[in-house]
C-alpha cells in the first residue's frame, strides 16, 4: 500500500481515530482524523502526498511511525 493509500484508509480504522484522539478532542470520527492528517502534514489535500516529498516525510515520522508504535505499545500492554 503506497502512502497516499494509506492516508485514505487510515482515518477509517479505529484504533488510528482512538490514537487521533490523543491529540484532538474525541469523539474522533473519520473526518476529523483525515482532518488531522492533513493538518499535520500541512497540505490541503491527501492526494498531495504523492507528490510532495516534504508531506510524505511527515506522514511517515509523525503519524505512520508513532501510530504503529503507539499501537504496538498497546497491543504489548495487552498481552501482558
Amino acid at each position: 500500500m503506497n502512502t497516499l493509500q494509506l492516508a485514505g484508509s487510515l482515518p477509517r480504522d479505529p484504533q488510528f481515530r482512538e490514537f487521533v484522539a490523543q491529540f484532538v478532542p474525541p469523539p474522533v470520527e473519520i473526518d476529523d482524523a483525515a482532518h488531522f492528517i492533513r493538518a499535520v502534514c500541512k497540505v490541503d489535500s491527501r492526494r498531495e502526498l504523492a507528490t510532495d516529498a516534504g508531506a510524505e516525510k511527515a506522514f511517515h515520522d509523525f503519524i505512520r511511525r508513532p501510530f504503529l508504535d503507539w499501537r504496538d505499545q498497546k497491543t504489548t500492554r495487552r498481552a501482558a
